[in-house]
């Protein structure tokens, strides 16, 4: 039982000591990244709206129910005929009263009394005032475009280009955020590194003076030496709260990112040649970046627009059927009209000069992304010749470092044996510090390198 226990207890220690790998990480801000997710709902969306438009040559169906109440002549005489249901009453006006047939008696002769005929002459007639009626009418049309002047068929295009380039915008966002990433990644490390070099060189300093006494203004050599001594302690110092700031300053960008604690963001170390060749490996073949190809989809969307509008200049052809339905308080009574159509643009002066306005963006937008075609390439080679100086530096830092350390060494024998001064052994610190320095920073620039050239370049499947 106590033995279950301590392994239960044991097991969340070790895999915490384990510490997290590159790859978890990226995991974690692949689910985190609320741009990338707001991206890709963009990317999804428009797939929507290509999946729309790809349907533009199926038939319109369409309804149209509605039950109203009106006085409006000519909907009520409408609403009659649609009922198949109009009389000759229906037809009734003033001017049909006021015939002279009307004044005169079944005699023939003028009317001496009142009568119906008489006292109707004064009332409403039936065509201009029918009162108020209820109606209800139902329509159920279809419409089949034959031809739309080639519109329909460039807008489906355009939304099948504009997703394409949402998409590379995407990729982008995934490419940029996997360079961050391991940029920030990595630098932590190196810094961690910078920061154990000056502890161990904080070591030796401390020990040099806690075993010689050197603050005796009366021996020259010797204070020179302390102050010497003095100043590479105030240093160390000072390199090891900009070191703490960065390190700092990268981990909250990476806790941002990810949506992981400080306390999760303990990396695995792994070395700097190693990782770079295995998340960010050289390849020497030019790729455009993302940025540019979807760039390169939306020119093409600018390009199809000259067919939209061109199409405003051509006839749309099309098929219509409906039929209708009325009912009133007199009948219920179908009908139905079917036929062709052709719609044409005769003359519209707002569109002239549309489709060349058109045509003369489309390719100003391909000069454009030519020329940052052309100059991302350049950049790539920039960023190549500046890696293979980076990479001997680098190589001649590390070589030079492990001489310094070998001089350390040397020089504590040295002034142990008095063949060396204090202020010999200062220097000797210092430029150990220097060198130290350089080592770190050079790592990081040329991580930063390495990362930014892989914008550029083709990729395996070491970020999908």
């Amino acid at each position: 039982m106590n033995r279950w226990l301590f392994l239960f207890i044991l097991i969340p220690f070790t895999l915490f000591g384990e510490g997290l790998d590159f790859t978890e990480l990226w995991k974690q801000i692949e689910e985190n990244s609320s741009e990338r997710k707001a991206k890709y709902l963009l990317w999804k969306a428009g797939e929507i709206a290509r999946d729309r438009s790809d349907r533009h040559f199926l038939p319109r169906v369409y309804t149209d129910l509605r039950s109203f109440q009106t006085n409006d002549p000519a909907l009520n005489f409408l609403g009659k005929l649609g009922q198949r249901s109009a009389t000759d009453s229906d037809f009734s006006t003033a001017s049909t009263r006021v015939r002279p047939g009307n004044f005169l008696d079944q005699n023939n002769q003028p009317h001496t009394g009142l009568n119906s005929d008489s006292i109707n002459l004064i009332a409403k007639d039936n065509l201009n005032y029918p009162g108020s009626n209820i109606y209800s009418r139902g329509t159920l049309g279809v419409d089949l475009p034959l031809y739309e002047g080639g519109s329909s068929t460039a807008m489906a295009s355009m939304m099948e280009k504009r997703s394409a380039g949402l998409k590379h915008e995407w990729l982008f966002i995934r490419d940029r955020e996997f360079a961050q990433a391991g940029f920030y990644y990595r630098s932590v490390q190196s810094l961690r590194e910078f920061k154990n070099r000056l502890e161990t060189i904080h070591k030796i300093e401390a020990r040099f003076q806690s075993n010689y006494s050197l603050r005796n203004k009366g021996n020259p050599v010797g204070y020179s030496g302390f102050l010497a001594l003095k100043s590479l302690k105030n240093q160390i110092k000072v390199y090891n709260n900009t070191v703490d700031l960065q390190i700092t300053d990268y981990l909250n960008t990476l806790q941002i990112l990810s949506n992981l604690t400080n306390t999760d963001l303990n990396f695995k170390e792994i070395e700097l040649d190693p990782f770079l060749e295995q998340y960010f490996p050289l390849n020497s073949e030019y790729e455009r970046s993302q940025v540019i190809n979807a760039q390169l989809k939306y020119a093409e969307v600018d390009k199809l627009k000259s067919d939209v509008e061109m199409s405003k200049f051509l006839p749309k052809i099309g098929v219509y059927s409906e039929a209708y339905a009325y009912q009133g308080s007199r009948n219920f009574a179908n009908a139905y009209q079917a036929g062709v159509y052709v719609q044409m643009n005769l003359y519209s002066p707002k569109e002239i000069g549309s489709v060349e306005e058109a045509k003369l963006n489309a390719e100003a937008s391909f000069k454009l992304i030519q020329e940052k075609a052309k100059a991302e390439e350049l950049h790539l080679t920039t960023l190549k010749i500046k890696e293979r100086s980076q990479r001997e530096n680098l190589d001649l830092l590390r070589e030079t470092y492990r001489f310094q350390e070998e001089q350390v060494s040397n020089i504590q024998k040295l002034f142990q044996s008095g063949a060396a001064s204090a202020i010999q052994f200062a220097e000797v610190l210092n430029r150990t510090l220097e060198v130290s320095k350089y080592l770190m920073e050079s790592e990081i620039a040329y991580l930063q390198t390495r990362t930014e050239i892989s914008l550029y370049t083709k990729k395996d499947n070491s970020n999908e």
